[in-house]
């Protein structure tokens, strides 16, 4: 499904979390297994989520740069409304059976039938959201990055930076390279940044203005084709 790499990249305070929403661990650096079992019980706990998103695309061969900003709702299981502002002028809805891409500058909509089980583009739950860290160990390695090795915003408090790399018995895994920036008063990535064709494409995705586990109408994930819009139902 062309151009739909939305990771949702949120879970819950869950536990972790004071009356006041600070984190309990504010004032020490986790190990590694630490990390990962606060973002498992997180996982747990989640129910749904509400942010603004930033997507980049970089192609350092061509150089390009493609950036489109808009809103994610998501709700489990499998239910997501994603709006991108012009220029992408996109729309992306899955009512959990559906999953629509809705382009109203070009006057078509692509459905797919999701199977049972598939998650398509949303399968990045995977990565200790929706799913779970005992998956992301099968086919990760994962490792805990100073933050004198990372960008700036590692240098924040609050934040750990996770690399997965695929395992070599994973079978032709998307992406080289999966970095997460995990913020410790939510126990989710903010940003996660994803390397495919051996570096030389960069998808990001970056969350702000979060609200997890906030009530979510299912009438927000249904899709209804407007007039005049011819649909596709690519195979």
């Amino acid at each position: 499904m062309r151009g739909i790499l939305y990771v949702i990249l949120v879970l819950t305070l869950a536990a972790h979390l004071d009356a006041n929403g600070t984190s309990l661990y504010a004032e020490e650096r986790l190990d590694l297994e630490t990390v990962l079992d606060n973002m498992d019980l997180a996982s747990m706990d989640f129910k749904s989520i509400d942010a603004d998103i930033t997507h980049t695309r970089v192609i350092f061969l061509l150089d390009e740069e493609e950036v489109a900003e808009g809103t994610l709702r998501y709700k489990v299981p499998r239910k997501l409304r994603l709006e991108f502002e012009p220029p992408r002028d996109e729309i992306d809805v899955s009512d959990g059976e559906y999953f629509w891409v809705y382009k109203p500058g070009e006057k078509q909509v692509e459905q797919y039938r999701l199977a049972e089980g598939e998650t398509t583009e949303l399968n990045f739950f995977e990565f200790g959201y929706e799913g779970s860290v005992e998956k992301a160990r099968k086919n990760y390695i994962i490792e805990l990055m100073p933050n004198s090795d990372t960008e700036t915003e590692a240098d924040d408090e609050g934040i750990y930076v996770l690399k997965l790399t695929p395992k070599p018995s994973m079978e032709n895994p998307q992406y080289n390279e999966i970095m997460l920036w995990v913020d410790d008063g939510l126990w989710l990535p903010v940003r996660m940044d994803m390397y495919e064709s051996d570096g030389e494409v960069i998808n990001r995705i970056e969350l702000w203005n979060i609200k997890i586990n906030e009530a979510v109408d299912d009438d927000v994930f249904e899709f209804e084709v407007p007039p005049g819009v011819e649909v596709i139902e690519p195979l």
